[in-house]
């Protein structure tokens, strides 16, 4: 009993440091893989599109005007991809801390200046984080994409956000478009014209539209794959394309998510401050409970969330194009930006 017990063990070892190892090599570190498949994917995807959706456009339901939007967006969908892929996020380096510790203020609730990075050792500007993935922090770090094997920050969550839209615009123009070319298929079969006998009302009737359709997509298996794909997949990508389209407006990012909902525990623990409230230089901050009563700096307490300001949210219109067009580090000369 006792050996069998050990073999099991063993075994179970065994099998749990294989999980382990799989799992580190997919998504503990960067690696290709979900790159090459979503690419892959992708081009399988247009090849369908180019062999058996292509030749029947136009078509009775749409123009010979519609190859215009097509190129335009997959090119920009395209493009945007690879440079998101290809594009610096923002890496912190040795050599261009100083500056990019200037881009953001430190706004002392969820950043802190003079605070090292534990893993790398350089300075952490306002709005970075240390990728675990890559090895290296990030400045206004949103998320390390595995699709992408690159992280979304400061400067190539452009690309990032101009990829998910068109790519919201791909799927759904897409899915329009192999209707179309099924409801085409299926009229020039004569489906919309031929009757079978229908055994329940004791009359010849047309034959069903799904009947027809299913007929059509039984006859055209990839076809009928890809068009299920994006069936499914555009409400999917429109759904994460608002949300971060949305957080993007709102003045911060999906590390920063987390983080607010850091401070929104710590507000309804009764530890969260205005700091000298009512002049222009007042930050929040977080005053245990055990440093309340010898803490003697002017201040009052938070009891919404609603009542901390984001300082790094600048308005909605001002957000999108600090995002579109960001900020330098190459800003030499100037000083910190202190709060």
């Amino acid at each position: 009993m006792v050996a069998r017990w050990t073999e099991r063990s063993a075994a179970l070892r065994w099998l749990a440091r294989g999980a382990e190892g799989v799992w580190m090599v997919l998504f503990g570190r960067r690696t290709v893989v979900f790159q090459a498949l979503a690419v892959a994917l992708y081009w399988m995807g247009l090849a369908v599109f180019a062999m058996q959706a292509a030749p029947l456009i136009p078509n009775r339901y749409v123009g010979r005007w519609h190859w215009v939007p097509i190129v335009a967006t997959l090119a920009a969908n395209i493009a945007s991809y690879a440079l998101a892929c290809a594009a610096d996020p923002g890496v912190v380096t040795r050599e261009n801390e100083k500056r990019a510790v200037r881009v953001f203020p430190y706004d002392r609730l969820m950043y802190f200046a003079n605070k090292p990075c534990r893993t790398c050792g350089t300075h952490k500007p306002a709005r970075s984080k240390h990728c675990a993935v890559c090895g290296r922090c990030v400045q206004m770090m949103d998320h390390h994409c595995i699709w992408l094997n690159n992280c979304v920050g400061l400067h190539n969550v452009r690309w990032f956000l101009i990829f998910l839209v068109s790519f919201a615009v791909v799927c759904a123009y897409g899915a329009f478009l192999f209707a179309t070319v099924v409801l085409e298929i299926r009229a020039a079969h004569g489906f919309d014209r031929i009757t079978e006998w229908n055994d329940e009302l004791g009359r010849m009737e047309r034959v069903s539209l799904t009947s027809s359709l299913l007929y059509v997509l039984d006859d055209s298996p990839l076809l009928a794959v890809v068009a299920v794909l994006l069936v499914v997949l555009t409400p999917a990508i429109a759904i994460f394309c608002g949300y971060q389209v949305r957080i993007s407006m709102c003045g911060y990012t999906n590390n920063e998510e987390t983080k607010w909902l850091n401070v929104s525990d710590a507000v309804a623990d009764g530890v969260v401050f205005e700091i000298g409230p009512g002049s222009a230089e007042s930050w929040y901050e977080v005053v245990e409970k055990h440093d309340q009563p010898s803490d003697t700096r002017p201040r009052k307490q938070i009891h919404s969330l609603n009542d901390v300001v984001n300082i790094y949210d600048r308005g909605a219109w001002a957000n999108l194009r600090m995002l579109l067009f960001p900020p330098s580090t190459s800003m030499d000369g100037r000083k910190p930006h202190q709060r």
